[in-house]
This record gives C-alpha cells, sequence and structure tokens, in this order.
C-alpha cells in the first residue's frame, strides 16, 4: 500500500489492494504500476493536495507481517492554470467585449517559470502578464491551454471560451387568450433566446412603478382578477450579456363602471351667467354606454339622454343644488358621489317689510326689515327714505327700527342689498303715521260746520221776512218734491252725487274724518250755487256743500251739488261723508206768524 502524509500532518491512503480502503480524494487517479520487484504508483490530474510525503508498506497476515520502507518520497505539485477576465458564467462573452487571458501557476516550480498560451493548440506566444483580446467576436472562440516554457509533458486544463449574447426575441403569451372577467385567473409566461439563457426575469405593468411583487420567475400567474389588473404587462429577461424587453401585452379585463365621479369646470367660484359645464368620469371596460344625471331632491333625471356632460350655458341661482350621475355598460353600473354645485350671485328679490302695518299709530313702534336672497349671503344693508338727505345704515343684521314714531316718520323707504358680487334695491314702501293730525283735522272741520250752520240760518230768516201769498206757496209746494218729506228726514249717500237733509245738526252729528288721512287735508266751503231770485223762487231749499282739499281716500267720496228734480232714492250706507243743512221756507213761516 502506499499512503500520504501531507504538509499539515493528516494521512491519507493513496493506494490500499483493497479498494474499498482508498481515501475518497485519489479515487479514480490512481494507478499500480509494481510488481514482485516494482511498487510503483502513477498519479494522474495532479492536484496542489497531492503534494507532500509518500511511504511505502508491505503487509501480510500475521502480527509480525508488516513492513515499511524506511525510504519516504517527497511530491512537489505545481498548478498552472488559465485565467479569464471577467468570469463569467459558462464563459460567454459578447461580440465586441474585451477579454483578459493569462497562465496563473502556483507551486514549488511557479517561481521564476515563463509560461506560453494555446488556442485549440496554437501557440499564441508567451503569456507572462495579462493577454488582452479586443472587440471579442467568433475567432477568438475556442479552448485555451497554459504550457511551461521550455515544453515539457505539462499544460493547464483547457478554458473555453465561447461567443454569446444577452437575451433577444423575448415574448409574452397569456393563457388562457380570451378576454377575461373580474374572478378569473390567468397565466402570464415570458420567454426569450439568449447565450447562457437568461437567468432571471422580472414583470412590469404600464403606468406603475416599480415591478409585479414575487415576479422574477419566467411565469407570472395572478388570481381573481379585479379591474386594477387590466393593463398591458412588459416581461425583462435577463442573463450576464444584457437584458431584452418584451413589447407590451394587453391584459383585457371585462368589469363594471369603477371610480365614477363628477369633474366642474370652470373651477373656481362660480357665478350667475357663467357657463359651467359637469362631466361624468368613470373607469370602465368596455367603455360606459350611457349615462344619466340626477339632482338631489328633484325627483326624475335630467332629461339629458346618454350625453356624457351636463352643460350650463348661462347658470342661474335657481341651478345651484346637489348632483349626482350614474354609468352604464354592459357588466353594470357605477354611480358618483353627490357634488354641490354652487351658484354665486348678487341679491335679488329685494323687499321692505313693515312691522305691524305700513299704517302705524305715533308713538308705537316701527321695524322695517330688509328681505333679500343672495349667495353669498348679504353683506351690508343701507336704509333710505326718498327726500330725506340722510340715509340709515345697518351693518349687522337686515332690520331698522324706530322705538317710538312721530308723525314725521311718514315717508317712503326701501332698503339697498349688498354682497361681494353686486347690489339690489328694494321697491319703495310707504309708510303713514296717525293720530295727531287727525285731531286737527277733525276739530277744523266742525268748527267751519258750526259757522256754516249759523250762516245758514241767518240767510233762510232775512229771505223768510218777506210776504209771501198764499197761491205762491201752493204752487212751491207743487213744484217742490221735499216739502212733502218729514222735518227730520235724512238722506244719505254713497257716491259723489248723492246728497241728504237734515233737520239740524249737533257736533255729535259730524262724522269722524276717515282714518287715512294726508298731512295736506283742509277743509274748504264751496259757495252756494249762486242765481236770479224771482218771486216764485223764493221758497226753494237752498243747499251748501263741504269739501276737502286732499285726495279721497279708498273710503272717501266727493259730494257735489245737485239738482232738486232728480230722482234719488233714500238709501243708508256706511260711507257717507258730508252732511248739508237746510231749513224748509214753510216750517219758518208758520213759526213767524206769517
Amino acid at each position: 500500500m502506499w499512503f500520504h502524509i501531507s504538509a499539515e500532518g493528516r494521512q491519507d491512503v493513496a493506494y490500499h489492494t483493497d479498494g474499498n480502503l482508498l481515501s475518497p480524494s485519489y479515487r479514480d487517479r490512481i494507478k499500480y504500476m509494481g510488481g514482485h520487484k516494482r511498487c510503483s504508483l502513477q498519479i494522474t490530474n495532479a492536484k496542489l493536495s497531492d503534494a507532500g510525503t509518500y511511504h511505502f508498506r508491505f503487509e501480510i497476515d500475521n502480527q509480525q507481517g508488516r513492513w515499511t520502507s524506511p525510504d519516504a518520497i517527497t511530491l512537489s505539485v505545481t498548478e498552472l492554470q488559465v485565467h479569464v477576465h471577467p468570469p463569467r458564467i459558462g464563459n460567454m462573452f459578447a461580440a465586441g467585449e474585451t477579454v483578459f487571458l493569462s497562465c496563473v501557476a502556483r507551486g514549488c516550480a511557479a517561481p521564476g517559470r515563463n509560461f506560453a498560451l494555446y488556442r485549440n493548440g496554437i501557440n499564441l506566444g508567451q503569456s507572462n502578464k495579462l493577454s488582452a483580446i479586443y472587440n471579442f467576436d467568433s475567432q477568438h472562440a475556442g479552448t485555451y491551454t497554459c504550457r511551461p516554457i521550455p515544453p515539457q509533458n505539462v499544460q493547464s486544463p483547457g478554458l473555453t471560451l465561447a461567443l454569446g449574447y444577452a437575451p433577444r426575441y423575448t415574448t409574452v403569451q397569456i393563457t388562457p387568450r380570451e378576454a377575461v372577467g373580474e374572478g378569473d385567473s390567468v397565466t402570464l409566461t415570458c420567454s426569450s433566446d439568449g447565450a447562457p439563457p437568461a437567468e432571471s426575469f422580472a414583470w412590469f405593468k404600464e403606468g406603475e412603478s416599480g415591478s409585479v411583487p414575487d415576479s422574477f420567475k419566467p411565469e407570472l400567474r395572478l388570481w381573481s382578477l379585479d379591474y386594477r389588473d387590466h393593463g398591458e404587462y412588459v416581461c425583462v429577461a435577463r442573463n450576464p450579456l444584457g437584458t431584452d424587453r418584451s413589447r407590451p401585452l394587453l391584459l383585457n379585463v371585462t368589469y363594471s363602471p369603477k371610480n365614477t365621479r363628477i369633474l366642474i369646470s370652470p373651477k373656481g367660484d362660480i357665478k350667475e351667467g357663467f357657463a359651467v359645464n359637469l362631466t361624468c368620469s368613470s373607469n370602465a371596460n368596455p367603455p360606459v354606454q350611457k349615462y344619466t344625471w340626477y339632482k338631489v331632491n328633484g325627483g326624475q333625471p335630467w332629461n339629458k339622454g346618454t350625453a356624457q356632460n351636463l352643460t350650463f350655458p348661462s347658470v342661474r341661482s335657481h341651478h345651484a343644488g346637489q348632483y349626482y350621475c350614474t354609468a352604464w355598460n354592459v357588466f353594470g353600473m357605477g354611480t358618483s358621489p353627490t357634488i354641490s354645485l354652487i351658484v354665486l350671485y348678487a341679491p335679488k328679490n329685494t323687499s321692505v317689510l313693515a312691522r305691524p302695518s305700513t299704517v302705524i299709530e305715533a308713538g308705537s313702534s316701527l321695524t322695517l326689515t330688509c328681505i333679500s336672497q343672495a349667495n353669498p349671503a348679504v353683506e351690508n344693508y343701507t336704509w333710505h327714505r326718498i327726500n330725506a338727505a340722510d340715509a340709515w345704515e345697518t351693518r349687522s343684521g337686515p332690520s331698522y327700527t324706530i322705538a317710538e314714531v312721530s308723525p314725521g316718520a311718514s315717508g317712503q323707504y326701501y332698503c339697498e342689498a349688498r354682497n361681494r358680487i353686486g347690489a339690489h334695491n328694494s321697491p319703495v314702501l310707504t309708510v303713514k303715521v296717525r293720530g295727531g293730525l287727525k285731531v286737527i283735522a277733525l276739530a277744523s272741520a266742525v268748527g267751519v260746520s258750526i259757522g256754516l250752520i249759523s250762516l245758514t240760518v241767518v240767510v233762510m230768516i232775512s229771505k223768510n221776512m218777506h210776504r209771501i201769498d198764499t197761491e205762491n206757496l201752493e204752487e212751491e209746494k207743487q213744484y217742490s218734491p221735499l216739502v212733502d218729506l218729514p222735518v227730520d228726514s235724512t238722506l244719505f249717500s254713497e257716491s259723489t252725487s248723492e246728497t241728504f237733509l237734515l233737520k239740524s245738526t249737533k257736533m255729535s252729528d259730524i262724522p269722524e274724518e276717515p282714518e287715512e288721512i294726508y298731512e295736506s287735508s283742509h277743509p274748504s266751503i264751496v259757495p252756494l250755487k249762486e242765481a236770479a231770485q224771482s218771486a216764485e223762487e223764493q221758497g226753494k231749499i237752498n243747499f251748501i256743500t263741504v269739501h276737502y282739499s286732499h285726495m279721497p281716500s279708498r273710503d272717501q267720496t266727493e259730494v257735489t251739488n245737485i239738482p232738486l228734480d232728480g230722482d234719488k232714492k233714500l238709501r243708508d250706507g256706511p260711507n257717507v261723508v258730508y252732511n248739508v243743512l237746510a231749513k224748509q221756507l214753510r216750517e219758518e213761516m208758520e213759526e213767524s206768524g206769517v
């Protein structure tokens, strides 16, 4: 047997007649060359680990049948190799690359030795340093070895260089090929031609940053698809020589409308009169086929057909509100969230409200309230009085209050409502204060009436002092339709052409002045109608009429003189304003004894 002792003192059985006792590191590399007189050993494919001391031993089947040769053989091993840079898997290089080769020897024979580089057995010259191959191509491919100089029956193991290339013709296939819907599963397969073959893959989805998670394999499996998986996919194949990118392949996932929403144009403040467009946006495959618009609390949908846009060429305040839309395709419907369309406009429909009324007693409290519609809300109210130099302004609210109204507060009022969009004035409101002037007017009317009564009595007594024949009295009785009336008869009137007759009038008989009286109302006397009096006419009744020089209110009427031969019916009514007093001539004559 032969056994080996390494430099570290480790002992291995290099050869034994019982092959089962052979150390694994020498198996298939040892050949026994000896006989009865020679015990030679051949080691092939020597390694640096083979260096060390070798001993021969002879053994027989008894205890004293072991003999070890006193002589030992020392083996030195020089390792000769071809090194290549840069290192590549499979020693494949792309066309045009630069490759460096060198002969490397390690062991006792390495120092001071020269080596030659061979390609396919052809000597390429001495290679003590790096040998460079520029623009590597197919002619540089082959097996390279190193041999010592001078030549010996020793050479390094061969190193084969090959012309490789980066991946190319990279493609993607989808299984199954037909369109898929939400919930289905698909497999995407990437194939590529490369030398060496692609050793890694990466998957990317168009429009997304980064690769698809857990996708560094030639197959990408997508389970339970949803609408977000729809899109184009790309595969990138890589080997040591480079990468190649496939063409995008569409994964067509069908789904109902998703992410439905409303877009408003223009952005920012929208003022009344602007052109406004609402767009119903939705993500769907196949595309949306029909849109429907709704206004909250509007009941039925807007009659806009299948239009994607809802347009207001000139938006108005009544268009403001909350809107939403629905989008439909063959797979279902999507509904947008509700959005608010806010329309800004200047104050409108401005009016003034008087509390408790526009006709108010002096000394009472009066509150005027300015009412207006506006968006944004009214920011400032200004009060005006017609023909008044001053104006009242309130910034905190729309009301103007007069705690104690005086007669001078009568007049016409209006308010101005203003916001940042514009301003608007209310119609004029007339306020009437009653109470102070009414007493003055009534006293004036009573005084004038008393004076007229006295004047009438004096005139009649003067006229009736003349003698009147009985014939004339009878004639007067025939022609005068009022002679036969009872002494205390009263004629009431509702119109402007009727009068009434009283025997006598007291202060209590004078009706109260109607409530709505103007400040400029003054009573005036209308003279009696003048005419030449004959003896036949001395017994006729004369009339006097009292007028007021003011505009009549809706419940006042004007009284004028009427002819005595008019056909008037006697009737009662609530609208009588004036009294006309007269005295029959016959009664006066009887009382005077004439």
